[in-house]
């Protein structure tokens, strides 16, 4: 498993995820990525998808670290 950070948050990922982490890296504003790991944060994990339509899901450790993961779709 891989591990990036993302505007100050350390984010782990596998292969299935490489393309949600390019969106929320390079792609969201630093608003935008910010208000979805607070949200993730609070509840826990948050869905969302790239601006191409692929699935993935913010979850949120209780180490205060987070993963992002694929869901089903495509990569």
């Amino acid at each position: 498993m891989a591990e990036k950070y993302i505007r100050g948050y350390k984010v782990k990922y596998g292969a299935d995820a490489a393309k949600g982490i390019e969106h929320l890296a390079y792609v969201l504003s630093w608003g935008e990525a910010d208000s979805l790991f607070r949200a993730a944060r609070l509840s826990g994990k948050i869905k969302f998808e790239d601006r191409v339509g692929r699935n993935f899901t913010l979850i949120s450790h209780p180490d205060g670290n987070f993963e992002v993961k694929g869901r089903s779709g495509w990569w």
